[in-house]
């Protein structure tokens, strides 16, 4: 082929190329005008909204921890106290093993994570694939800051997530109760709980149903929000009660700074 042909077929292929570059616009829907076509879903949170931004840092001077304060020992059949870094102590049973520098996490399909440190575990057994597993754990974690309601239901909401099972891709049913509004030890605090059931089957040994329960309340070191958690499977042997969860709530105070 001479390179005058060449030359000509190549210069009808760029038009046509910048023909239906043009063409291929003006075919397509319109773009729709700002807010045209969009449509407001309703809330699935409480009526009080948190910022998105980023939390301010400490204020100077607020007291912080990188590690947990040391077990507290206490005779044999004593109720056993907690102390955590966010400024507050709470007790376990005497029974109940004591995990005051431990944590456990669990991490959803879309990352979010649930994490609890300065932890109490009851009626520990033995499950499948030589892994153990706990009727029910107390423990504590913290926020830099925020409103105490929204972040109470925003933790709570978690209990979906913590029982989901291991793929991802089964969700339990999650009835999550009206917030209570307490004084703990001097301090505004907010209850959650989420009532969870029809716990779909994983390779940890899933409970009938189970509660999750959140309160929130005031820091008093590294974190100016404290978020308490008691997780307790129901319907097994030796479950907590509901009086029982109350009893760990209610032993929350702010911690002694001898």
């Amino acid at each position: 082929m001479g390179l005058g042909k060449i030359l000509v077929r190549l210069a009808a292929l760029i038009t046509l190329l910048f023909g239906l570059m043009w063409a291929i616009p003006q075919l397509a829907p319109q773009v729709p005008e700002p807010y045209e076509g969009v449509r407001a879903l309703p809330p699935v949170s409480p009526k009080p909204t948190g910022s998105t931004t980023v939390p301010p840092p400490l204020p100077p001077g607020f007291p912080s921890m990188e590690r947990p304060p040391p077990k507290i020992e206490v005779p044999d059949g004593q109720p056993q106290p907690i102390a955590t870094k966010f400024g507050w102590t709470y007790d376990i049973p005497a029974d109940w093993e004591n995990w005051n520098d431990g944590f456990s996490e669990w991490v959803g399909e879309d990352g979010s994570t649930a994490t609890y440190g300065a932890m109490g575990l009851h009626g520990r057994f033995d499950c499948e694939g030589g892994e153990f597993e706990s009727s029910a754990i107390s423990g504590m974690t913290g926020r830099r800051a925020g409103d105490l309601t929204v972040l109470a239901y925003r933790e709570v909401q978690k209990a979906s997530m913590i029982f989901t099972n291991e793929d991802g891709s089964l969700e339990p049913t999650v009835r999550i109760e009206d917030p209570k509004y307490l004084q703990i030890d001097g301090a505004p605090a907010v209850h959650y709980t989420a009532l969870v059931e029809d716990i779909p089957d994983s390779p940890y040994c899933p409970p009938p149903r189970a509660t999750f329960d959140v309160v929130t309340t005031t820091g008093f070191a590294t974190a100016e929000v404290a978020v308490f958690v008691v997780l307790a499977d129901r319907d097994v042997e030796n479950a907590l009660t509901d009086e029982d969860v109350e009893g760990l709530i209610s032993s929350l105070r702010k911690s002694s700074t001898e």
